[in-house]
């Protein structure tokens, strides 16, 4: 119903943003060589240029989509934080690329484009949005719609349908229930009016406690009617949230949502993880190399602390880090903390203000050294290891602990139907400030709606917070 056409309208913000990066380009150039146009560009130099916009747009598609630009926006400051967020990022990147590939652009040249591609996108998406209101807006373009059931699931579809970009026109509920709440425009029979007046009428309906004989009923008068129809299915009413709908040749099988980390997604996630790792090891192997010379200087032995986690689908396995607490040190403080933490589902005793979640507050036990390594994350290295074995990712949820299963409600073991990451959606989405119902569902929503580019964009938040001294 709206999946389609969304869709279709991110590929076509998409083209227009290629574009008005094609453009802020090509403007900065001339600007910066006035005379450009009587010293016109070789064929082979041409082939350079392509290539350069060609990567340079992929370079924007992926930081657009990381930073949120393609979901739907109503044109409003947001979508220019957005669009300012993913200019820097795409001309960090190519100044980056630049810079190993021994290229000297111009700073003038760089710096004007990066303007010029802020304004022009923003300006091409606003002249797409008022393309596609004028375009839906055509009587041959518009479709009427009615929601049958006032009820919350059918004043959900009506908000969502009025919060979108789309070509419906609500028209108001169809109930026949006496005590229904204003909107509603008249009972089952008035379909057949409407109809009339409305050649292209379509009808969403939204009955979770209707008898399947009533919803064939209604679908029967629609199809008499000539009314399009959508009818939310009876599955809705069991307790599991979001539906899927998977097609089995022409069999559709429904049932809730699952992760998407799964058959060649898990391949590609599992495939930049290695990269991703093995990189960031090299990388980092001089700040691994002082850490660990700088606990065993002050804190003695062992400098690596092991700890049994749990990993996805409930399998345990040894997380490394850099040990920063002292040796001999009983775990029933944090236990109880986590126990408290869960079962308030909010700040447990002893955290700092509406600091609390997983890691303890001024916890005594953590040393002097470890304290630095915790602040700007380094004892979170080692789990890179972790992440090459396999039993990690970079980006999942928080690896469990055992005794925190004992706790959990049914719901909360989905989080564990992915690999735990070293960081994740949680950790960028208000960290330690979130109770523990919102770390879970923010977990179930990184597993379920998982892509390559949502990876990316955790990644690019994840760097300015460990860098803010904020820890992981």
């Amino acid at each position: 119903m709206l999946d389609g056409e969304l869709r279709r309208q991110q590929a076509l913000f998409a083209a227009t943003d290629a574009a008005a990066l094609a453009a802020a380009v090509g403007v900065a150039w001339v600007l910066r060589t006035p005379f450009a146009a009587s010293c016109p560009l070789k064929p082979a130099q041409w082939a350079d240029v392509g290539a350069g916009l060609i990567a340079l747009v992929a370079v924007w598609v992926v930081s657009a989509r990381a930073t949120g630009l393609y979901l739907p926006r109503s044109g409003r400051a947001d979508e220019l934080i957005a669009i300012v967020k993913a200019g820097c990022a795409t001309w960090l990147v190519a100044v980056v690329f630049s810079f190993f590939a021994h290229l000297a652009p111009s700073r003038l040249s760089v710096t004007a484009a990066f303007g010029l591609s802020v304004v022009f996108v923003a300006a091409g998406r606003a002249l797409a949005r008022r393309c596609i209101r004028y375009f839906y807006a055509h009587p041959a373009v518009t479709v009427p719609l009615v929601v049958v059931g006032a009820n919350p699931t059918g004043c959900y579809v009506r908000d969502r349908i009025a919060a979108e970009l789309t070509q419906y026109e609500f028209l108001g509920f169809i109930d026949d229930d006496p005590a229904a709440p204003d909107g509603v425009i008249g009972g089952i029979e008035k379909i057949g009016a409407l109809a009339a007046e409305h050649l292209n009428l379509e009808a969403a309906i939204v009955l979770p406690d209707a008898r399947p004989e009533r919803v064939q009923e209604i679908v029967a008068l629609c199809e008499r009617h000539n009314v399009r129809w959508r009818v939310m299915p009876w599955a809705m009413r069991a307790p599991v949230g979001a539906l899927r709908v998977d097609m089995v040749g022409i069999i559709p099988l429904i049932g809730p949502r699952s992760s998407n980390i799964d058959g060649l997604n898990y391949i590609i996630k599992r495939g930049f993880d290695i990269i991703a790792a093995t990189l960031l090891l090299l990388i980092t192997a001089p700040i691994l190399l002082f850490a660990a010379i700088a606990v065993r200087l002050f804190d003695g032995w062992p400098v690596m602390f092991r700890q049994t986690r749990i990993g996805i689908h409930g399998r345990p396995f040894e997380l490394l880090k850099f040990r920063t607490m002292r040796t001999g040190c009983a775990e029933q403080t944090h236990r109880e903390y986590v126990k408290s933490w869960i079962a308030k589902n909010g700040a447990a005793a002893g955290a700092n203000n509406r600091n609390a979640i997983y890691k303890l507050q001024r916890d005594p036990r953590i040393t002097r050294v470890g304290a630095w390594l915790r602040r700007f994350s380094v004892d979170e290295l080692p789990q890179l290891i972790n992440v090459l074995r396999g039993e990690m990712s970079l980006i999942g949820p928080r690896p469990a602990l055992p005794y925190e299963l004992e706790l959990y409600q049914g719901w909360h073991r989905h989080r564990l139907d992915a690999p735990p990451g070293i960081t994740g959606l949680w950790q960028v989405s208000g960290r330690n400030r979130l109770s523990f119902d919102e770390m879970v569902q923010l977990d179930i929503a990184y597993i379920e709606d998982w892509s390559l580019y949502h990876d990316l964009g955790i990644l690019l938040r994840t760097v300015p917070a460990m860098f803010g001294g904020n820890g992981l």
